[in-house]
């Protein structure tokens, strides 16, 4: 930070961390079920399907737009329809973090950096360790990757943003099956209350 002359200025230090999230529930929700019944379960032909974010933070606590990371070999229009603006999308053949997509979102993230240096901190993850990244210097860009194994603790977003958006995703899942289900506005109401 001395050396890049960013000591007392935050809005120059970035954290960078993706996070796969499956179209269905993490944790499972309290239901109010028929006496004597069992189980109730809710079954989805999403469940199988998955988005990968690629997040990124200032110190600020502020943040750029974000990635999506899609397993597909076609962009569906209504995937990036009602994305927040500046958010970009890409398809991978597994829906997560690839070298390419990395050095894509590189190229994204250097239109919404502040001008001159600035730090960037990420994981030892293989995509994000290949030579092309290289380039990233050209744009001022100085990258610091976390040490292996010390990510569970040492990153911020896991800790800072990725856990409580996992309890926002739920809930945004539950609605979407509500509605999707066409269950009744009352039903929709009960799931929502003990969720």
């Amino acid at each position: 930070m001395e050396e890049l002359g960013i000591m007392n200025k935050p809005e120059c230090i970035y954290n960078v961390n993706e996070k796969r999230y499956r179209f269905c529930l993490h944790k499972k929700p309290l239901v109010l079920r028929q006496k004597g019944r069992k189980r109730v379960n809710l079954v989805a032909v999403e469940c199988g399907e998955n988005v990968t974010i690629v997040s990124c933070g200032y110190a600020t606590g502020s943040a750029i737009p974000a990635m999506l990371l899609f397993k597909r070999q076609r962009m569906k229009g209504e995937w990036i329809d009602a994305l927040p603006p500046g958010s970009i999308a890409q398809m991978t053949s597994r829906g997560s973090m690839t070298t390419e997509a990395f050095v894509n979102w590189l190229t994204h993230f250097s239109h919404y950096k502040v001008a001159g240096s600035c730090l960037l901190v990420f994981d030892g993850m293989t995509s994000h360790l290949h030579h092309s990244i290289v380039e990233a210097e050209h744009c001022h860009i100085t990258l610091l990757c976390l040490p292996s194994q010390t990510t569970h603790e040492l990153q911020p977003m896991d800790k800072s943003v990725f856990g409580p958006f996992e309890h926002y995703w739920d809930e945004q899942v539950l609605l979407f099956y509500c509605h999707s289900y066409r269950l009744h506005p009352h039903q929709t109401e009960i799931w929502q209350n003990f969720h």
